[in-house]
């Protein structure tokens, strides 16, 4: 049984390598490299191939936004748009989330679309999470918000 456990830490240990240099990756905006991650962690780790796809191509998609490579960009956009609607809209929610957790609080537009889709999906995950941030009647800012009013186009 120890022989199993060891196999299985050995694993999990090489799954953790394989998402830290996915993240470096997209952090550097090494798209070829990225994508190749990705499609390796959805065949080894369990993560649904879209899902994974969908954020790889939206952070890349920022990251390229963020320096001022709007064709790059664009790309890494239309390459989310390939992707199935449901890891489209689960990751979208996913990163407003996040933002929303680093700065305490969401558009109330935002907010509201991302608690509809977590009880539509049943991600009670993600409604409690959302619970923890603060619901403001203001319009989206920042870099994000600005790459999804650019892009958006592209994904209806």
């Amino acid at each position: 049984m120890k022989e199993l456990d060891d196999v299985a830490s050995r694993g999990e240990d090489y799954l953790t390598r394989q998402q830290r240099a996915l993240a470096e990756a997209v952090v550097a905006g090494a798209g070829d490299r990225s994508f190749r991650l990705a499609e390796h962690l959805a065949a080894e780790g369990g993560v649904r191939r879209s899902d994974i796809l969908a954020a790889t191509s939206l952070f890349l998609a920022y990251r390229a936004f963020r320096d001022g490579k709007t064709d790059e960009a664009k790309r890494f956009m239309t390459r989310l748009r390939e992707q199935d609607r449901d890891s489209i809209k689960l990751v979208r929610h996913l990163v407003r989330l996040e933002a929303a957790r680093a700065k305490g609080w969401l558009p109330k537009a935002q907010y509201d679309e991302l608690l509809s889709y977590a009880w539509r999906e049943k991600r009670f995950d993600l409604v409690l999470r959302a619970g923890k941030i603060e619901s403001r009647d203001v319009a989206s800012t920042g870099s994000w918000a600005e790459l999804e009013r650019k892009y958006n186009p592209l994904l209806t």
